[in-house]
């Protein structure tokens, strides 16, 4: 089959979808015909035509605004881009043939847009997940830069919500390097990730070391009983980390990620 008969079919095969003509895709698909998305793979003619006419497909598709079916090598590209009236995230479907039929069918999302910067106001979700960081097996992961120059990566089980705009935690050793650290270099950077949930968030900003008795105590209080376990005597050091940037999302579902953010300071 030539490059022309394929870019046809595949543009048959769309309109096929979109209409829902049952006839047309048993018309094109092999008998072996095999359909993969994230995550999924269905296999066998009957199976496949009933993924694409699957209401999550249809509704995708119709959604979407499709360039011209494009050959690359030997297989042809539907490029379905977002249309920002509807929402829906656009898609790359590469289709590849076996005589004269189709014989797979491979879709991918195109990452969405980053979502519109806010200011610096951590959401309620965030806040949940940073405050049970520990206690949910999921303890926050920060970033310094160490004396050599060198990032150096650590978990901070102790890292909990100050207020809108900053985070705290409580550094068992006050004489640490991380300490060392910032003090000479504020600049840090926290990762939360819940695979369960698929949640990820990234936090950037500057830390400091509080002296303050008040805020010492609270920020002690604040941390898990584990770690307050560890440090009776109050010996280590309370870190205030002022955020200047925040990006992720709550999780991931059929659509794409879940109320993503990006918050800026000054915004």
């Amino acid at each position: 089959m030539s490059a022309a008969l394929h870019t046809a079919a595949a543009e048959r095969l769309r309109r096929a979808v979109i209409d829902g003509q049952a006839g047309e895709l048993d018309a094109l698909l092999t008998p072996g015909a095999v359909f993969m998305a994230l995550g999924k793979t269905v296999e066998g003619a009957a199976n496949v035509r009933g993924e694409l006419l699957s209401d999550a497909v249809r509704k995708s598709w119709c959604a979407l605004r499709w360039q011209p079916a494009q050959a690359i090598g030997g297989a042809v590209r539907l490029n379905g881009e977002r249309n920002a009236e509807t929402g829906e995230r656009g898609v790359i479907v590469t289709i590849t043939f076996a005589g004269d039929g189709i014989h797979k069918i491979q879709q991918q999302r195109v990452p969405p847009p980053p979502p519109a910067a806010g200011p610096m106001v951590l959401p309620l979700a965030l806040r949940e997940a940073i405050n049970g960081n520990l206690l949910e097996k999921h303890p926050m992961l920060l970033s310094y830069v160490g004396s050599d120059g060198q990032p150096v990566l650590s978990f901070r089980g102790s890292t909990q919500v100050l207020g809108d705009d900053q985070l705290a935690m409580w550094v068992r050793n006050a004489d640490g390097a991380f300490i060392h650290a910032i003090r000479h270099n504020p600049r840090v950077a926290l990762m939360y990730r819940n695979e369960e949930k698929r949640s990820t968030y990234q936090l950037q900003g500057r830390a400091r070391v509080s002296d303050a008795p008040a805020e010492r105590q609270r920020v002690f209080d604040a941390a898990a009983p584990a770690e307050r376990a560890h440090d009776f005597a109050m010996l280590g050091a309370a870190v205030i980390v002022d955020l200047d940037r925040v990006e992720g999302w709550a999780g991931v579902g059929p659509n794409g990620q879940i109320d993503p953010i990006c918050l800026q300071r000054g915004i």
